[in-house]
């Protein structure tokens, strides 16, 4: 597959930086890389399915969303790298909520082989698909889809890692939201962790728990689904 460019209709002014549901006028983001599309669609974004992107991305074509009724707008160009004048640390912010995470605590965890992969041995054999799992050296949670529980299989994870597994503490939080600021410019600026959580702060919202990725492409931070709406709108105020 060959072309220089594929251009994809809409009936939107491109991709905007935050959910417009949520963001009053939110900005159209100008251009962004295949990495920041995979991070904000996974999160919520859904003018294209990262699995949509997957004929272009391995034909290093470049995509533009513009729109059918306002086709002079430059829209939203995809790319496989910023150009060199390109410096916005956040390009956009995305939210999915309908979590749960599966809480562990056990006093040496760490000390013990294979005991990550017991824990996921459990999830499995329920036929259970699981999506972050931030650790600490006595503590493991897990993030799942809340779609994912029925009373039966929460009551078998608990009794299994209690009784199995041995565990000191095992509980499950149901209704979180997951956030992500994303930008593959973020590795170049300092404090943009520090910027976000001091604005969730500002604001009364509680993080439940955050994961940055070794990449640096993105940050996720977990909250009460009660502050979505409230967290986006902070973090919107605040990169843009």
């Amino acid at each position: 597959m060959t072309a220089d460019i594929y251009e994809n209709f809409t009936d939107v002014d491109g991709i905007f930086a935050a959910h417009p549901g949520i963001v009053y006028s939110p900005h159209s983001i100008r251009e962004l890389t295949y990495k920041e599309m995979r991070e904000l669609a996974y999160a919520g974004f859904s003018v294209l399915h990262d699995e949509a992107l997957i004929p272009a991305y391995r034909g290093k074509i470049p995509i533009v969303i513009k729109n059918t009724n306002n086709p002079s707008h430059p829209g939203t160009k995809i790319v496989l790298e910023h150009n060199k004048n390109s410096n916005a640390a956040v390009v956009g912010i995305s939210s999915d909520d309908k979590f749960a995470s599966i809480n562990i605590s056990k006093y040496l965890m760490n000390r013990e082989v294979g005991f990550g992969r017991k824990v996921l041995q459990i999830l499995e054999n329920l036929n259970i698909r699981w999506e972050h799992m931030p650790t600490g050296i006595d503590d493991l949670s897990i993030v799942i889809r809340q779609k994912e529980l029925t009373p039966i299989k929460e009551q078998e994870i608990l009794h299994r890692l209690i009784h199995d597994l041995k565990v000191d503490e095992a509980n499950i939080t149901k209704n979180l939201s997951i956030i992500m600021i994303v930008g593959e410019n973020m590795k170049s600026h300092i404090g943009i962790t520090a910027t976000a959580t001091k604005a969730l702060s500002e604001n009364q919202i509680n993080l439940a728990m955050i994961s940055q990725r070794s990449s640096e492409v993105s940050v996720m931070f977990v909250v009460d689904s009660r502050d979505e709406h409230k967290a986006i709108k902070a973090l919107y105020k605040t990169f843009f």
